[in-house]
């Protein structure tokens, strides 16, 4: 007997359980070897069930911040996630009465969890729920004082249909004034900011500033240094370039400290050139070798998957879509049967 044919025998007969009782490979289900000569199904050939108690398994291997926790919770059939989140109350004044280091327990939005979702799909919606808190309390540590009152003005709760029948209120000519000035009227987590260095780039224009804050809860924003590009020197371009750069430092935080079982998928540390060479591995012709009837329920089971997708009730809506692109039908029309 073949080495790969004893691991076929050991790992997908019916005397032995599978890993997780939430994903099991379909009938014919190929094995790979990798190149530490470990062997797997690749998850393309694995079918999902999920459960809230599978979600929260899952849940429980991430590891993160301990001021933000992602919850799995089910509501009728649904499950979602959502992330729970200690903070300061970051519109506070002087005048709240209470202890400065007291906390507020906030929710963020709902992720839904499709029954059928790829546990890598999972963590990572997992990983896009953080990102996304973690952005909303940057934009709300950003102040901005004008006229001797204070504003949050990249904050998420600006009524965005006000703004959109009143554009010219929000639309016009900026006034223009030096760096080091608007950095006067400009607080971050409590704390001023500071120029470091600006110079011009082609086009473009380079600064650098420094953040005073030492007690920030985003941790990685304590005395950090933060460099970026803006297409111009006006204060609005600056204004949105530095957002950007506030948001960018919070994102690459989480690509490094996120982990699923002690790994850090999208740190800068992983090696994309060997994870260009795994994806080829569980996935090339050569490397898969799928018998006829394996391609079967293989094709069966991405059937099911990409038919699931469509959303119900839209078909209007998608013929439109497709028509305004000159296109009677999709290539992938067969995948929905009962719908264009």
């Amino acid at each position: 007997m073949s080495d790969k044919k004893s691991h076929i025998n050991h790992l997908l007969s019916d005397e032995q359980k599978w890993q997780h009782s939430y994903e099991q490979p379909i009938s014919y289900a190929p094995l790979v070897q990798l190149a530490n000569s470990n062997w797997v199904v690749p998850q393309h050939f694995l079918r999902y069930k999920h459960t809230l108690k599978s979600v929260n398994e899952v849940l429980e291997s991430i590891d993160f911040s301990a001021h933000f926790r992602v919850l799995a919770a089910q509501k009728d059939e649904q499950i979602y996630l959502q992330v729970a989140v200690l903070s300061p109350d970051n519109y506070k004044t002087s005048s709240y009465p209470g202890d400065s280091k007291s906390k507020k327990l906030l929710f963020g939005r709902r992720w839904l969890v499709e029954e059928n979702l790829p546990t890598s799909e999972l963590i990572q919606t997992a990983f896009l729920a953080l990102k996304i808190a973690r952005e909303h309390e940057v934009r709300e540590l950003f102040q901005l004082t004008q006229h001797d009152a204070t504003s949050t003005p990249f904050n998420n709760h600006h009524d965005l249909p006000v703004m959109a029948q009143n554009p010219e209120l929000v639309k016009g000519s900026c006034v223009q004034t030096s760096v080091n000035e608007l950095l006067k009227r400009i607080v971050f987590a409590g704390a001023n900011v500071t120029l470091q260095s600006h110079q011009q780039i082609a086009e473009q224009h380079l600064y650098t500033v420094e953040l005073l804050c030492n007690d920030c809860q985003l941790s990685e924003f304590n005395n950090k240094t933060i460099s970026f590009l803006t297409p111009n020197s006006s204060s609005n371009s600056f204004l949105h370039g530095f957002i950007a750069a506030l948001v960018a430092t919070s994102n690459e935080y989480v690509n490094e400290q996120f982990k699923y079982k002690g790994f850090a998928r999208f740190s800068k540390h992983v090696n994309v050139e060997q994870i260009g060479e795994l994806s080829i591995a569980m996935r090339s012709p050569k490397t898969v070798a799928l018998c006829s009837m394996g391609k079967q329920h293989a094709n069966q089971l991405n059937f099911e998957i990409d038919s699931s997708r469509a959303p119900q009730g839209c078909g209007q809506a998608i013929d439109g879509f497709l028509a305004a692109h000159g296109i009677k039908q999709p290539e992938n029309a067969h995948l929905y049967p009962n719908y264009l």
